[in-house]
């Protein structure tokens, strides 16, 4: 094929990763762009993916999905225990706010008063929910991310809008991931924010009594988060996603010699899942400050992601959505980095 291009381009071929890239890249991004009629987008294969190196996708079978399943459950259980001491001072500082200065503060304080062991509260739960959350997400999110490229949409169309595709993607995955996320989840925060309750109960413990202690709902209570949670999730894990894409785009477009070694490309990997974690946590920090605030007060009621929303507000102001922010934001950069690490690392272990 390189008889088709002009003389000025080159064609290279990396060892590493058994793939042709074409130098310099070609600046046709998309075609048949026509926004006064709103013709859709549409490309050819040398449009928005000729500055990426050409290879051939892998066939998803169950098998396959299975081993994503594995790598992204190990990767989200060992990241979320690695961060547990820093998730309880973020859930202490949106369910008590004014009671510490900041995050260190907030961690010397609790190992001061309550003990180490008060640092790795909810440690059952957030290893449960996590494990889960792993195993479901990532596999979803490569099953609709391929659903939409290739069966749902056209391909051409599919790859002017990529982002689009990964948007959309995450956000089903992660729609998925919220239905198993949320009891586990409602436990964590109940164990971290109210321990001379829960402390004892443990994981299993603590759903029987957030099933029963409103007779009204029933079990329907370990889902009064739900709402806030799924759209914390959908935010958070469609732009995760997308971020994380692009960001490892952008480095490989700088420094494409970082794709030739195991080692750098997982750098890549855990800086780009660094810095969409970090975005992911602010544009999703509204919707997490709810959810923590319903899962502590779902004993009273049915309250739901906008009572929850309009009740903080009142209480705290709008300022009351952002608590915690520093705090979650550095602990999402620290977990979703490492779970993309950890990912790519079990991914290339079980090939």
């Amino acid at each position: 094929f390189t008889l088709l291009l002009p003389n000025k381009y080159q064609v290279l071929y990396n060892e590493s990763s058994k793939s042709f890239s074409i130098t310099p890249n070609i600046n046709l991004f998309e075609i048949g762009i026509n926004e006064d009629s709103k013709t859709p987008a549409i490309s050819t294969t040398f449009g928005p993916l000729s500055s990426q190196p050409l290879s051939r996708e892998r066939s998803l079978t169950l098998d396959v999905y299975a081993l994503l399943g594995i790598s992204g459950g190990a990767g989200c259980a060992l990241t979320h225990t690695l961060v547990i001491p820093l998730d309880v001072v973020k859930t202490r500082i949106q369910t008590n706010p004014g009671q510490y200065k900041g995050v260190f503060d907030g961690a010397a304080t609790i190992a001061s008063e309550e003990g180490m062991k008060a640092l790795l509260l909810g440690a059952q739960a957030t290893i449960a929910g996590y494990s889960w959350y792993g195993i479901s997400v990532y596999p979803s999110y490569a099953f609709f991310k391929r659903f939409f490229g290739e069966q749902l949409l056209s391909p051409a169309f599919a790859v002017a809008h990529a982002n689009d595709v990964a948007l959309f993607a995450g956000a089903m995955a992660s729609v998925i991931a919220s239905l198993g996320l949320t009891p586990i989840e409602a436990c964590r925060i109940r164990a971290v924010a109210q321990p001379e309750i829960y402390r004892e109960l443990g994981l299993l413990g603590t759903l029987k009594v957030i099933g029963t202690e409103n007779e009204e709902l029933g079990w329907k209570n370990v889902y009064a988060g739900l709402p806030s949670l799924m759209t914390r999730q959908v935010i958070f894990g469609s732009v995760k996603f997308l971020a994380f894409e692009r960001a490892s785009e952008a480095i490989f477009a700088v420094r494409p010699e970082l794709r030739e070694a195991t080692f750098t490309a997982l750098g890549v990997s855990l800086i780009a899942g660094g810095i969409s974690g970090a975005l992911s946590s602010v544009v999703s920090q509204p919707a997490d400050s709810v959810l923590t605030y319903v899962a502590k007060q779902s004993a009273g009621g049915d309250l739901g992601i906008i009572g929850g929303a309009k009740k903080m507000v009142e209480e705290g102001g709008v300022s009351s959505l952002f608590r915690g922010l520093g705090s979650r934001s550095i602990w999402a950069g620290c977990i979703i980095g490492g779970q993309f690490l950890l990912y790519d690392v079990f991914r290339a272990f079980f090939g």
